[in-house]
């Protein structure tokens, strides 16, 4: 056949045609098996080779095609790739959801205030960072984020959808008068604008998606096709980070090298150790690998889409508004990157527990 492999030299060598298959198989074996990974690396390069066409208002319309296009697309998959009764399950993990949203709206604002206070108090933090890493750690959790990177990271994606949408409306209730308490001032979030961005983009196109899962199941076209739904997550998170990393290289912070530096690293490591105590609670409460992800990745995670308006709202007028937005400007990228470095792990660590 023509196709077929050709004969070892004489010597028992592998010819250099076998060695570039074996070379080209192993290359497409760890970009399968490191595909997420792998298209994080790139989509940062590309944004940084050329932040311009991804930014918002770019040629690539973001503020449509992922605003709305990634958004509503991942949810759709989900609603495709979930049973309905694994959302029904999921609905009623009373104390799976009352750890998440008491470690993302309680938890990590007390860690955050302690953290920046003492930071203050030796001189090491500016009052206006204080207010902005105080008001992003106020914050509820991401919509699409934490969805996205729990599939991918081999987690609960019911749990994660419920809480994505728990928490967003929990915010709105409270993190204005959190805001009062702890930063002295109070904004008011858009009750009406917030329930129409999750009822549009993640209530009506899960819902759509679990109305067509029964006839495509029937007709046989979902079967085995579980990869290439996850794949297409991914793909549409990645354009995500793609977007996300347009806009920062382009927009930049407005601050010294060095206050941005000091800053990243105390942001970097507030997260990290966010990260290290949710997995702890995780195990300390008894939750299996899958639960333990999601409650890990849903819980540290701060959403930019309320916390710009918001901020905007709070310090209207305030000379320093840039650098209050600053902390989270810094979050936002920061938390989608390391996810997506600790995924391939994590979904290991998920697939090693699965009977």
């Amino acid at each position: 056949p023509l196709l077929a492999t050709p004969p070892a030299a004489s010597d028992g060598r592998p010819t250099p045609l076998q060695r570039l298959k074996t070379a080209t198989s192993s290359v497409a074996g760890f970009l399968d098996r490191r595909y997420f990974l792998v298209g994080v690396v790139t989509a940062v390069a590309l944004a940084a080779a050329y932040p311009p066409l991804g930014r918002r208002g770019g040629p690539l319309r973001p503020e449509r095609t992922v605003a709305w296009g990634a958004t509503c697309g991942i949810f759709l998959l989900s609603g495709l790739n979930l049973p309905t009764s694994e959302l029904a399950r999921a609905a009623v993990s009373v104390r799976l959801h009352a750890l998440i949203q008491g470690f993302n709206l309680l938890l990590i604002p007390l860690t955050t205030v302690l953290s920046c206070n003492a930071l203050l108090a030796a001189g090491l933090l500016q009052p206006a960072l204080r207010d902005g890493m105080v008001v992003m750690g106020l914050l509820p959790t991401t919509i699409n984020m934490c969805v996205a990177l729990s599939r991918s990271s081999g987690g609960d994606e019911a749990v994660a959808i419920f809480n994505a949408v728990l928490g967003n409306l929990l915010g709105v209730l409270l993190t204005p008068y959190l805001l009062l308490k702890l930063v002295g001032s109070a904004g008011a979030l858009s009750a009406a604008d917030t329930l129409q961005k999750l009822a549009t983009r993640v209530l009506l196109p899960l819902l759509v998606g679990q109305l067509l899962r029964p006839p495509l199941q029937g007709a046989g076209v979902l079967a085995g096709r579980r990869k290439l739904l996850s794949r297409s997550s991914e793909s549409l998170l990645l354009l995500i980070v793609y977007s996300t990393f347009c806009d920062t290289f382009l927009r930049g912070f407005g601050v010294p090298p060095a206050t941005l530096a000091g800053l990243l690293a105390f942001v970097a490591g507030l997260h990290a150790s966010h990260l290290w105590l949710a997995w702890q609670l995780g195990g300390l409460a008894g939750l299996r690998a899958k639960q333990r992800i999601t409650l890990t990745l849903t819980a540290t995670q701060k959403t930019l889409a309320l916390g710009m308006p918001l901020l905007g709202v709070v310090f209207a007028g305030r000379p320093d508004l840039g650098l209050l937005c600053t902390p989270l400007l810094l979050q936002h990228p920061l938390q989608l990157l390391v996810g997506s470095l600790l995924s391939p792990r994590l979904k290991r660590i998920a697939a090693e527990e699965a009977p």
